[in-house]
């Protein structure tokens, strides 16, 4: 016996095994309904789904996208930190396109809050000129048009105005112009939705991609109607497009009223002061100094210009260069603005030196195709930057030191100049003071003027850096048709249908064909007994559990195979003659009554003398199938209530004798494993070539495994597609625990496309006709 395998040797075994195409198409055949009914469901669900569906359409333009940093770095008060090097200026303005503010600017431009209800109705065939204003209350509205003009009514179906054509509908809220229909009379819904909500829809329809190695970025919406598609996407494409320069131009205002602000100011002082140094000489009747005091007046105004210069210089550089290690890209430009700081070679070297390397790493990580932070390359170039911080900072230091020098020696001289000036009369010390104030004042209101001078320039010079390359195309439908769908849904429901089949057939754990017996229980294969109506057919209305094969024609199919069942267990019996075989199944209604007296009377037509006995005691069939009365029999034999010459009944058929079951017993296995059991079956192996005996299941119940003890060898027969493995395999075990030789496996109830040993037998009457795969493979070797 052959021992039981673990369920993972069975799937190796399995997967080990070549799969012919004609397992594939078996397993799809025995589930056809499930693959027909599936493609069905899926087909027809595909069709209403179509039908329901609504169709899309799409278009496109290109805009071209320029940096954005040459606006923006030209206003001062606009900091572009580290950040800003390391993002992608192209992507940054695309994704300006999902942004609720642009969607809802586009809303306001075109009046989207105001749409048809019906999404099958085109707005622009209904209305134009829509006007949708913060009063709008969302709600629904009722446009009836005709040949004389249109009606407009709310919800309640109150009469909210009348025209023609060539006047405007005025509604609380919204207005719009309505197009004449073509004859009778049409009723159209509109509806008033929140800006928020159409601003979803319109920021849900686009769509963007940059093209690799480009500043350019195709920009894409997608909406049900046709006709407003493109119009969306042009005014989404302009709100991109001076989006920029909005938010430029804000700050460039911003800027210009802060340095007005502090110009006036400014202006204030500087009249103030001339106006107390009049006063003052006009008090003290003074008309000029002397020309000596002149002169150190003159100096004292160079000398405190000059500190006030190096002061300016020390206080950016110390503002510029913080506390931190790293310094931002616009510091670096305004310490490089810094008048005088090309006269510190090393201070101009190192910031030089740094902007070229920010310059280097913003062209290394930017745009789509840009190296990452963690690259290689990129990590030595910040490593490279740090050092020129840190190089930086010891210039800067020095610098500082530097002027830190100049400015006490500026603090020294103005001391000596202010001493020698106090040697003057005190009115004289009076007017240089104010007139030294009024020479600060006076550079300051200069530079102020001239600031906001040129932030007025900036302000009138700011151009949009968005162009648009190509206008929005002309709408294109992107919707699949309904033939297409229902195409889709014939194949999804195939496809789903044949998992379903390979699913079922993965659960389906019965053995349906040879192979699979000889892989669950590893016996060999004696017979394949074809699945014929006519071996359990009704006589003249009396039910007959067995047909006898003597009964069916000469080259019946069921004939040969119980023939060629017969060959075989006369093979199996050429080593070891087989002279009593006990015939058996795992379960119940798997054909084992038919097999066994059909076996017998196999061997009774080839010349032995047979005897078949039914040995179910427990349901006994042989004698309905052979219009037998059931008693006596066996039981009647096994206690001695009759004798053999009784109970067996003579030649039923040519070279057959029955032994039917007798009376039911109490007790089967106790009988069948008696002593007197094994005293007739010694009796009768003298009597006769062949006994063959009907057992009952052999899980139910111990009688098979009783009776294999005694009989020279077991045939297990079990049902396609009925008998699952681990019942075999069970079966299979309780007879090997008793040591019972099992000859082999009878395949029972075999299915016409289960295997080609059936097709074989019915060769001798369809030998005229071929199959069209075996027709079609004849003429293409033919041809060949």
């Amino acid at each position: 016996m052959r021992p039981r395998e673990s369920g993972a040797t069975r799937l190796r075994r399995v997967a080990n095994r070549e799969v012919h195409l004609r397992d594939l198409a078996a397993v799809i055949f025995r589930h056809w309904r499930v693959v027909l009914l599936l493609t069905v469901l899926v087909s027809w669900g595909a069709y209403f789904s179509g039908r329901q569906a609504i169709e899309r359409f799409r278009s496109r333009l290109t805009v071209q996208v320029s940096s954005p940093k040459q606006v923006f770095t030209q206003l001062e008060d606009r900091t572009l930190d580290e950040l800003a090097l390391k993002t992608d200026p192209i992507l940054s303005e695309a994704l300006v396109l999902t942004t609720q503010r642009l969607a809802l600017r586009v809303v306001g431009a075109l009046g989207l809050s105001l749409e048809v209800a019906d999404p099958r109705i085109r707005r622009a065939d209904v209305l134009h000129d829509v006007r949708v204003d913060s009063l709008a209350r969302p709600g629904l509205y009722q446009l009836s048009r005709n040949d004389a003009g249109w009606a407009l009514r709310d919800s309640a179906g109150r009469d909210l105005g009348r025209g023609s054509y060539d006047q405007p509908a005025l509604a609380p809220g919204f207005s719009f112009r309505a197009l004449p229909v073509n004859g009778g009379e049409q009723a159209v819904d509109l509806r008033v939705i929140r800006p928020e909500e159409a601003a979803s829809l319109v920021s849900g329809g686009l769509a963007y991609e940059v093209r690799e190695g480009t500043n350019a970025v195709d920009i894409s919406f997608t909406g049900a109607d046709p006709t407003m598609v493109p119009l969306i996407l042009n005014q989404a494409a302009l709100e991109l497009r001076l989006d920029g320069t909005r938010r430029a131009k804000e700050l460039a205002v911003r800027r210009r009223e802060y340095i007005a602000g502090q110009l006036s100011e400014a202006q204030r002082s500087l009249q103030n002061k001339l106006r107390e140094l009049q006063q003052y000489k006009e008090l003290q009747s003074i008309a000029d100094l002397s020309v000596e005091e002149q002169a150190i007046v003159t100096a004292v105004q160079t000398a405190e210009q000059e500190r006030q210069r190096v002061l300016v210089q020390t206080n950016t550089i110390r503002d510029a260069f913080g506390p931190g290690d790293s310094i931002g890209i616009e510091n670096l430009n305004r310490l490089a603005a810094i008048e005088g700081i090309g006269d510190n070679a090393v201070l101009a070297f190192q910031i030089r030196n740094l902007l070229e390397r920010y310059d280097e790493r913003r062209a290394l990580t930017a745009g789509s195709l840009g190296l990452r932070e963690n690259n290689p390359q990129v990590s030595a170039l910040d490593q490279r930057i740090r050092h020129g911080h840190a190089a930086l900072r010891t210039a800067v230091e020095a610098a500082v030191r530097s002027l830190s020098g100049r400015l006490e020696e500026l603090d020294r001289n103005l001391a000596d100049l202010r001493a020698r000036l106090r040697t003057f009369p005190g009115m004289e010390n009076r007017i240089s003071q104010l007139q030294l104030e009024s020479a600060i004042l006076n550079d300051t209101y200069k530079f102020l003027l001239s600031q906001h001078q040129a932030s007025e320039l900036q302000e009138n010079t700011i151009t949009p850096y968005v162009t648009l390359l190509d206008g929005a195309s002309p709408a294109v439908s992107i919707s699949t048709t309904l033939r297409q769908k229902i195409l889709l849904g014939v194949l999804v429901g195939l496809l789903l249908g044949l998992a379903g089949a390979f699913f079922l057939e993965y659960l389906d754990q019965t053995i349906k064909t040879a192979a699979d017996i000889e892989r669950a229980i590893g016996i060999p294969v004696l017979g394949l007994i074809p699945d014929e109506a006519k071996l359990s057919a009704s006589d003249r209305g009396k039910y007959r559990p067995i047909v006898p094969i003597s009964q069916l024609a000469p080259d019946d199919p069921a004939t040969e195979a119980y023939r060629a069942l017969r060959t075989n267990v006369t093979f199996v019996g050429a080593e070891k003659p087989l002279q009593f075989i006990a015939v058996t199944s795992p379960g119940p209604g798997e054909g084992k009554t038919t097999t066994a007296a059909n076996l017998a009377v196999t061997l009774a037509q080839g010349g032995s003398r047979t005897l078949l006995i039914d040995g179910d005691l427990r349901r006994p069939l042989i004698h309905l199938g052979f219009d037998l009365v059931q008693e006596p029999g066996l039981t009647d034999l096994l206690v001695a209530r009759s004798t053999p010459r009784e109970a067996v009944r003579p030649q039923v058929l040519p070279g057959l004798d029955i032994l039917p079951s007798g009376p039911t017993p109490p007790n089967p296995s106790e009988l069948l494993g008696s002593q007197a059991m094994q005293a007739l079956i010694g009796e009768l192996r003298r009597s006769y070539d062949y006994i063959v005996m009907d057992t009952p299941p052999t899980l139910p119940v111990t009688d098979a495994a009783v009776v294999a003890t005694l009989a020279d060898a077991v045939i297990l027969v079990v049902r396609s597609g009925d008998t699952e493995e681990i019942s075999a395999q069970r079966a299979v075990e309780q007879l090997g625990r008793v040591s019972a030789r099992i000859a082999g496996a009878v395949l029972n109830g075999l299915n016409r496309r289960s295997g080609q040993q059936y097709t074989y037998y019915t060769y001798r009457r369809d030998r005229g006709a071929r199959s069209p795969v075996r027709s079609l493979r004849s003429r293409l070797a033919g041809k060949l």
